[in-house]
């Protein structure tokens, strides 16, 4: 071997040695070996896992024969049983175009591999000698000689027993290689296996490295102090991102059934109709099936003890996928991998991920050159294209087992905030129980308190009219009177006494039948203007009595309402007004509201007044405005309360106004003006405090 031959050799390794970036070694060596033979363009062809192949590092000389750099070939370009010779043969050829020879071929009757003469079998079994000792293939002839290349020499690139690639030189013009360059071109190519390896093992460790960070980060994301949607969408889009995915959807379902499922999106989907609901995805079949399979179902893909995946290359064949494929047409999406989420056996969704299709025209820059010679490897290239067609790229086993590691960190996320949610929803469940009972307690010592200053105010309401009523008795019994005038005093004291007794009793027995619901109505059709002047007329003593005028201006001729208990509710408000007023006067108005269907009544005084924060509380039972009103003015405390309650009962509703303390006040209330107001119950709405 020539100095010159084994400084490059020494190069090469220093190269290797010095450098793991597998393109850096691959670009030196396509330098190395054009310097070497002195040829017009050299090359490395690499393999995909699915046979096609394509021009990863070139070296050429300008102007001599066109760049195939980044060109992509179809699978049938190098037949599998031409790759199982390269593989057997381990040297390959040499070809002297212009001489249609190859180097060891002198069989009378020769089979080729481009005919598929020989089978992958028959390539294997056969003797080397015999399979080397072939006439080149005429294709191949004319392949070369439409690229204007005159000599070709092709040697095997073998990494891990398994043909990685091919190292090959052109000329344009015939070139002898003689067996000593032959060895030196088997030498280079051995010395790129071992980079190659190198640099294998340490892709796997970064991309190993990579996958655990990604992970981590993803873990990291999963406990960040951010709300629970937050978090799910960050990590659907990082974990979108770090899958090499162009979008993703991760579905979750609800841990109660009679809860909707949530649905999360990123990056680009596909695009449903109006009449396809979010989730129609999460529900084809396709999915489904994953879903209820977990057991793997390619296990050379997958590890056993891990969710089953379903991998679509391409969507445009895969038949399971027709009803939706409308949905992916206006879409760059071409494939998609569905992982189904478990914890355990329960089932919590699925994380599905998108890819586009492959952008096949912007892959070779000679594509588009005049190039004749550029002919044949441009109908390569458009033959590789077909079968890349709608196809997007596949995932490789890294990035599959990357997804299957989200898929336990993200399905124990998932069940822990489900956990939390019910702990939540527990806690939730008990405070708002707690809050219930504090409620109820708190209502429940209100109506103790009030019912405890009802029976102390009745008792002493009670007593005042009983004690009256015995004095006025005893005074009869014992003649203590001087004259018939005087007698005629004492009987009517002792009458009207027992007459407020009988009324504190009639309250209290009252607000009991309301409250058990056992007062009944007779409605009817009443006449209000009469019945007004009959409360008036009854009101007459009292106001002569305390010099307050009593004016009635009534505009409605009737109403459909019970005529007892209208008398009541008239009665009670006629006598607080009277109660509670000492100078003025007092007017009733019975007009009819806006609605043109009920009778609004009102009590106009000049009293005390109220402040109106404790109007609604006067309709309470046992409330008046303060104890001290109570104390002065005395009663129960009911009469409100029964007016409100018999007016509802008869269709309408009772509000009160003031302008404030000692500005009087204003009762009203409405009634039905016939039996259709008094069904539908409408009424004017009524100023609250």
């Amino acid at each position: 071997m020539t100095e010159s031959k084994e400084a490059m050799l020494a190069r090469m390794a220093n190269r290797i040695r010095q450098s793991l970036n597998l393109q850096e070694i691959l670009d030196a060596t396509v330098v190395e070996l054009r310097a070497f033979l002195q040829t017009d363009r050299t090359k490395v062809y690499r393999f995909d896992h699915d046979g096609h192949g394509q021009v990863v590092a070139e070296a050429s000389v300008p102007n001599r024969l066109p760049s195939l750099l980044g060109l992509h070939y179809p699978a049938d370009d190098i037949p599998p049983q031409a790759r199982a010779l390269f593989i057997k043969a381990r040297t390959r050829s040499i070809v002297n175009v212009s001489e249609q020879r190859i180097i060891l071929n002198s069989l009378p009757t020769p089979k080729t591999t481009a005919t598929r003469d020989l089978t992958v079998e028959e390539v294997q079994e056969q003797p080397l000698e015999e399979i080397l000792s072939r006439p080149v293939d005429p294709c191949h002839v004319d392949y070369l000689t439409q690229m204007g290349v005159q000599s070709s020499l092709v040697v095997p690139i073998i990494s891990q027993q398994q043909l990685w690639g091919l190292l090959i030189s052109h000329h344009a013009e015939p070139r002898e290689i003689t067996s000593e360059d032959l060895e030196v071109v088997q030498m280079l190519a051995d010395q790129v296996s071992l980079a190659i390896t190198q640099a294998s093992l340490l892709s796997q460790v970064q991309e190993q490295q990579q996958r655990e960070a990604i992970v981590n980060q993803i873990a990291a994301l999963l406990h960040a102090p951010l709300a629970p949607e937050q978090i799910l969408h960050n990590v659907l889009e990082q974990a979108v991102k770090a899958s090499g995915s162009s979008g993703g959807r991760l579905y979750l379902t609800s841990s109660d059934q009679a809860l909707p499922a949530h649905l999360y999106t990123y990056g680009n989907q596909p695009t449903l109709s109006e009449f396809e609901q979010p989730d129609s995805l999460e529900n084809h079949p396709l999915w489904q099936e994953v879903g209820v399979a977990p057991a793997p179902i390619d296990t050379d893909l997958i590890q056993q003890d891990k969710p089953a995946q379903r991998v679509v290359i391409n969507l445009q064949q895969e038949p399971r996928l027709h009803q939706l494929i409308e949905s992916f047409q206006t879409t760059p999406i071409g494939g998609l991998i569905v992982q189904p989420l478990y914890y355990a056996k329960e089932f919590l969704g699925y994380l599905t991920f998108f890819r586009d299709q492959i952008g096949t025209k912007s892959l070779w820059p000679g594509y588009e050159e005049a190039d004749e010679r550029q002919q044949r490897p441009r109908q390569s290239m458009a033959q590789w294209q077909a079968l890349k067609q709608d196809k997007a790229h596949p995932w490789s086993i890294e990035e599959m087992e990357l997804i299957q590691s989200l898929n336990i960190h993200l399905s124990l996320a998932v069940l822990q905030n489900r956990l939390y949610q019910r702990e939540r929803q527990q806690r939730l469940v008990v405070e708002m129980h707690n809050q219930a009972l504090s409620h109820a307690r708190a209502a429940a010592e209100e109506v103790s308190r009030l019912k405890t200053n009802f029976l102390a105010s009745t008792s002493h309401e009670l007593r005042t009219p009983l004690a009256s009523t015995l004095n006025y008795l005893k005074l009869l019994k014992d003649h203590l009177y001087e004259d018939e005038e005087e007698l005629r005093e004492y009987i009517d004291g002792a009458y009207q006494s027992t007459q407020n007794l009988v009324t504190i009793i009639n309250d209290v027995l009252d607000i009991a039948k309301i409250e058990d619901g056992r007062i009944a109505l007779d409605l009817e059709t009443v006449d209000l203007q009469q019945l007004l002047q009959e409360q008036c007329f009854l009101s007459g003593a009292e106001s002569r009595y305390k010099a307050i005028p009593l004016t009635l201006h009534c505009e409605i001729e009737t109403v459909f309402a019970d005529k007892i208990k209208v008398r009541q509710v008239m009665t009670n408000l006629l006598d607080n007004a009277f109660k509670f007023t000492d100078k003025g006067q007092i007017d009733v108005w019975a007009v009819v509201d806006r609605t043109g269907t009920m009778a609004q009544i009102s009590v106009r005084d000049t009293g005390i007044g109220i402040e109106m924060e404790n109007s609604e509380q006067l309709f309470s039972p046992f409330v008046q405005a303060d104890g001290s009103a109570q104390r002065s003015y005395g009663g129960t405390g009911l009469g409100l309360t029964i007016c409100k309650r018999l007016v509802e009962l008869m269709g309408g509703k009772i509000w009160l106004e003031s302008p404030g303390l000692g500005q009087g006040n204003t009762v009203t209330f409405t009634l039905p003006l016939n039996k259709l107001g008094q069904l539908t119950g409408d009424s004017v709405e009524y100023p609250t405090g």
